[in-house]
């Protein structure tokens, strides 16, 4: 038998570095939340007002004045002590976005080959297209621009376009700012421009062999800081759709950059040094400098959560679905004085005379409308017909359509059908009251938005814009 001898072992496959969740901290005072056994019998005791369990674990005589004063205050007790677990668990629960600033390179970073910047019509000289051209130019790589027209962009128009450059060979990469177009498609006015030619773009690329990776350029559509503008809520939508490409074309997808409002002349090598091949980050906002987008645990604040309760009237969109019934029922319990529940169907909806019933017995005051939340005019004549009684102090926007399409099989009307009662009623709600003193401004999301969702392309480009539009 030969003698063994050590043998190196190749090192990737056991290399496990974590680019987003990082492991929790242990708490100091884990010991003291239930973990010690012995209080953690104590607190079963209490929680179950399991008398000879508590004398058992406190060592008293059953019948000894300890065991007397105890007894009252049990009730209190157990009672903490379940909300406390539920709000622990579902405190448990809590994630949110953060950015993690990226450190500078420490050479230059360098590109090759020659690139496929594609640009709106129009908008060649954008100043995000200037810096994305110098990102290429000064770094290494050539680049070829295709201009493209938003309402007639087409999978099938592009794929040969995007297929291989001008000599016939692979382009390097393919760097899209399509997002800078917001105009309204002119047939589908509740998909910008540079949506719908995104979409068309991640639909042929995936048509054509081989793929280059494919990167999204907006400006302006996260909010990565706190004292960020956001002035461009609609570009959102190209990471909530974009983040759907990445899990249905990992084969195709490069990531998103989203770019400051005012580019200087450090833009240029960040967007390069993001661009560079093998580096890990495929989602970051160029600011003062780079900024890596994370999802992370949100601790919950110690303080009591402050308490809102509503007066007036309270607008609800989608109040007759099941998530806006049920927030109307909330409500309710909470004593709402009067609710305006409005949905395409109003009063004609399935079960929205029992609804309002229900509501009704609670004794809340309860109108139930058909309004299309979509129609401008139709909003504002909504709006303009609330009591001066129970004046409007609150909106809940709860409508939506859900969606199972893959991006592939996408097309302009099953984006606008998503897009519509989702984003562009958002988008209406906000512009008609935002001079309106209000107590509440609510907008439900989704996770599709955070971190997508597969055959939820349009569903996650709407809630991102949600998103953007509330920060």
């Amino acid at each position: 038998t030969p003698t063994p001898r050590t043998t190196d072992l190749p090192t990737y496959a056991f290399q496990h570095q974590h680019y987003w969740l990082a492991p929790p901290t242990p708490r100091a005072d884990a010991k003291a939340n239930g973990h010690d056994p012995a209080e953690a019998r104590l607190w079963d005791a209490i929680e179950e007002l399991d008398v000879d369990a508590l004398t058992s674990t406190l060592q008293l005589e059953k019948d000894s004045p300890g065991v007397d004063a105890l007894l009252p205050a049990l009730p209190v007790l157990s009672t903490w002590r379940r909300r406390h677990r539920e709000r622990s668990t579902i405190d448990s629960w809590r994630y949110r976005v953060a950015w993690k600033q990226l450190p500078d390179p420490a050479n230059a970073p360098t590109l090759s080959g020659t690139w496929l910047l594609l640009v709106p019509s129009g908008l060649e000289e954008h100043s995000a297209v200037h810096a994305a051209v110098q990102a290429l130019d000064a770094h290494g790589a050539a680049h070829e621009l295709l201009s493209v027209d938003g309402a007639d962009a087409r999978r099938d128009g592009l794929a040969p376009l995007v297929s291989h450059l001008l000599d016939g060979s692979t382009p390097e990469g393919v760097l899209s700012l399509l997002a800078l177009d917001q105009t309204p498609h002119p047939d589908h006015p509740a998909v910008p421009l540079g949506l719908a030619a995104t979409a068309a773009l991640v639909q042929a690329l995936s048509q054509t062999a081989p793929v280059a990776p494919l990167w999204c350029v907006t400006q302006g559509a996260v909010a990565a800081v706190a004292t960020d503008p956001l002035p461009h809520p609609h570009q959102a939508q190209i990471w909530g759709m974009g983040r759907v490409a990445a899990l249905e074309h990992p084969h195709l997808w490069g990531g998103l950059i989203d770019l400051p409002v005012v580019v200087d002349a450090r833009t240029p090598a960040r967007i390069a040094a993001v661009l560079v091949p093998g580096q890990p980050e495929d989602q970051v906002a160029i600011r003062s400098t780079a900024l890596a987008r994370r999802l992370e645990r949100a601790a919950c604040p110690d303080t009591a959560p402050s308490t809102w309760r509503p007066t007036g009237t309270t607008l609800i969109t989608g109040g007759t679905g099941g998530l806006g019934a049920h927030v109307a029922r909330w409500l309710a319990h909470h004593g709402a004085p009067h609710l305006h529940l409005i949905s395409r169907s109003g009063p004609d909806a399935p079960g929205a005379t029992q609804l309002a019933q229900e509501l009704t017995t609670l004794g809340t005051t309860t109108t139930i409308t058909a309004c299309d939340a979509t129609d401008r005019t139709a909003l504002q004549h909504l709006l303009d017909t609330i009591p001066t009684e129970h004046p409007l102090t609150a909106v809940i926007h709860a409508a939506g359509i859900a969606e199972n399409t893959p991006l592939t099989e996408l097309d302009l009307p099953r984006i606008e059908a998503v897009l519509r009662p989702k984003a562009l009623a958002a988008g209406l709600l906000h512009e008609l009251t935002e001079d309106l003193d209000l107590s509440a401004f609510v907008l439900f999301s989704s996770g599709a938005a955070s971190w997508g969702g597969s055959r939820q392309p349009s569903y996650a480009a709407a809630n991102a814009y949600l998103d953007a539009l509330a920060e």
